[in-house]
């Protein structure tokens, strides 16, 4: 009697696997056939873990977005561009692998990504400028300087100037043209040239975006003592930002902590943003109308890792010529994106700073889609482990700018969860979709066949039973 049901089980179980479409002939092993149980018990259930697991903590990536905002594209354009914001930064990955850009119906547009930074060129390339001509007028000097290439018909770009000064006590407010003939000129910017005589001095002037000139003018006011200028050079820096566009300024928080002579001034770049400017609003403690203090930037506090500065070496705030110069503003020659940035200033014997506030200057990234009529549109951020997207809008790249993408605009932030259509439960856990195999003349006839089988064991197991009975 035990082996009677110990056999018809054993049977069941046989046949029963042979009756699943598309799965393998043991060949009457039952043993091949409880190892194909087992393989699709464990498949169970590993769907049931699935099931149970929410994507967002999937070790591997998370298939979850937590953060969005909605997009508002410009009318009348194919394709839109958009500036991402603080809130992205902070709660993005680091890499932006996991931004995303999706439509009404939860699917991803493709997008490229533009930095506006100029490719590098190796570091600091440097073009001196030759003096071809001095003009005296009644108000100012002009003076005209062409580059010298160091190979013909090379590619010039800089975006810095550096003067050799002379040696006296002098303040000059300067402007820039530049051309490329030599005949035709246009505005670039304005500064400031200026020296104590005593160390404290200024003789850089920063572009605002890659310069490609091959002719540089500056116009000097014109004053009672004589003045000139000699040993200009161009310099080029490989990671300079083409364009305001690219640019944001805000105010952040700082703490300040000194000892020793030195002042370490902590700022909290919680978002994580690409600070390349640091503007430092101070002023003498003890009551002085000015003060000249060295000073270093750290990535980090304990680092030790410091980054490499463009503008002059010291913070100073001084009165020349019956005018005050307030140059406390770092420019970095690479963006920062530590939380915890950090001017080191040298006190020296004086009291430490009085600084009321600190406002940095941060680039941005643009992402430009293309508005298919299927919006509205959201931006989706917050989600790990995610591999930065590689779309074939990329490919069209020059000729999409060249169309003049429309300005679109972020919304306010929003905290609901978003999971694309591809990963949510009812796909992972098999519930028909209307996307699976469709049954054909093939799967009909071995459906047919397998009830066959049924049908043949179940008389079987009668006929056995009743045999084993009479025993």
């Amino acid at each position: 009697m035990k082996k009677g049901p110990a056999a018809a089980s054993a049977m069941l179980v046989l046949l029963g696997s042979l009756a699943l479409p598309g799965t393998p002939d043991f060949g009457g092993n039952a043993s091949a056939a409880n190892a194909h149980v087992r393989t699709v018990k464990a498949a169970a259930a590993t769907v049931s873990t699935m099931q149970a697991r929410p994507a967002e903590n999937n070790a591997e990536a998370s298939d979850s977005w937590a953060f969005a905002k909605e997009i508002q594209v410009a009318q009348g354009a194919q394709y839109q561009a958009l500036f991402l914001d603080p809130d992205i930064y902070g709660r993005a990955e680091e890499n932006l692998g996991d931004v995303r850009i999706v439509n009404a119906s939860g699917q991803f547009m493709p997008y490229y990504m533009d930095s506006g930074e100029e490719g590098e060129r190796g570091l600091d390339r440097e073009y001196p400028l030759e003096l071809i001509d001095r003009a005296d007028g009644e108000k100012e000097i002009r003076f005209d300087f062409r580059v010298v290439q160091a190979a013909d018909n090379e590619d010039v770009r800089g975006s810095r100037l550096t003067f050799s000064l002379p040696q006296a006590s002098f303040l000059k407010k300067v402007s820039l043209d530049g051309s490329y003939d030599g005949q035709r000129w246009e505005a670039v910017t304005t500064g400031e040239l200026y020296s104590t005589g005593e160390g404290a001095f200024r003789n850089v002037i920063e572009l605002n975006e890659p310069a490609k000139y091959g002719y540089y003018r500056v116009k000097v006011p014109k004053g009672p003592e004589p003045f000139d200028l000699e040993g200009m050079a161009l310099i080029d820096v490989g990671t300079a930002v083409s364009g305001e566009d690219f640019r944001r300024t805000k105010e952040i928080p700082f703490n300040v902590e000194s000892s020793s002579g030195m002042s370490e001034v902590v700022m909290y770049n919680a978002d994580k943003l690409r600070i390349d400017r640091i503007k430092l609003n101070a002023a003498a403690s003890d009551g002085s109308s000015g003060f000249s203090r060295a000073f270093y930037v750290n990535r980090e506090k304990g680092t030790g890792a410091n980054t490499r500065i463009l503008s002059p070496g010291r913070l100073n705030r001084l009165e020349l010529a019956g005018s005050t110069v307030d140059d406390t503003e770092i420019w970095l020659a690479d963006p920062i994106r530590n939380e915890k940035p950090m001017v080191v200033i040298n006190n020296g014997e004086n009291p430490p700073l009085d600084i009321a506030s600190i406002e940095i200057g941060y680039r941005v990234d643009r992402l430009v889609f293309e508005d298919t009529g299927t919006g509205p549109y959201r931006l989706v951020y917050g989600a790990e482990r995610q591999e930065t997207p590689q779309y074939d809008i990329s490919a069209f790249r020059t000729q999409i700018e060249q169309s003049g993408p429309g300005e679109a605009t972020l919304g306010k932030e929003n905290a609901s969860q978003f999971v694309p259509p591809a990963a949510t439960e009812e796909n992972i856990s098999g519930t028909d979709t209307g996307d699976g195999p469709k049954v054909g003349a093939s799967a009909s006839l071995q459906i047919t066949f397998n009830l066959v089988l049924v049908a043949v064991a179940l008389v079987l197991i009668v006929f056995l039973g009743k045999k084993l009975k009479k025993k």
